[in-house]
């Protein structure tokens, strides 16, 4: 016993009318595609400022830290999410993936203490990061234990880290007109 009858009559009746509707879906397709223009993307070139500072916008900055490799640029408005001993610490990139700042001995000469939950303007420059540094690291007691040691090794598959050269605090009452003043005596701006 069969399924299928063995007449075709039905998929040849319909066969032509299909295929005119395929050229006509495609053809629609084509001509929507032609009209289409790609969304402009506004490109914003870093800030020189009248300090001679080339500032970049963080965001702009996590979106490609290795294109920043070797040049000396300026963040503003970084959060230290965490610390690692005393001249590391953690920041956060989109997708809660942390990025690791080194506090070089020009920035630390400051004797400003860097704890979590501070917003920093800081100026250095992007590095690249392997497992030697992290040796070299370890016997110049920047990562005090094997801790210290892991926690940074997280770092090594971005490659990259940034070398604070010099840096700020942020004040959250600042009123703009430099004083500076806050309530726990951390307002010193060098």
């Amino acid at each position: 016993m069969q399924m299928f009858p063995k007449s075709r009559a039905g998929a040849v009746r319909l066969s032509i009318p299909l295929m005119i509707l395929s050229f006509l879906a495609m053809a629609g397709f084509l001509y929507w595609l032609s009209g289409y223009e790609p969304p402009e993307v506004e490109v914003v070139d870093d800030v020189v400022t009248e300090d001679g500072l080339n500032e970049v916008p963080f965001d702009d900055f996590v979106m490609g830290t290795q294109s920043y490799m070797g040049q000396e640029i300026t963040l503003r408005l970084v959060d230290v999410e965490s610390t690692v001993g005393d001249r590391l610490f953690w920041t956060m990139l989109p997708g809660n993936n942390p990025y690791l700042m080194h506090v070089s001995d020009e920035a630390l000469a400051d004797s400003v203490e860097v704890i979590g939950g501070l917003r920093l303007d800081i100026t250095g420059t992007v590095m690249a990061l392997s497992d030697s540094l992290l040796d070299v690291w370890m016997e110049a007691e920047i990562l005090r234990n094997e801790g210290d040691r892991l926690q940074a090794m997280f770092a090594v598959d971005k490659g990259d880290y940034f070398l604070v050269r010099r840096f700020e605090m942020e004040d959250e009452g600042e009123s703009g007109d430099g004083s500076g003043e806050s309530g726990d005596g951390s307002g010193e701006s060098g």
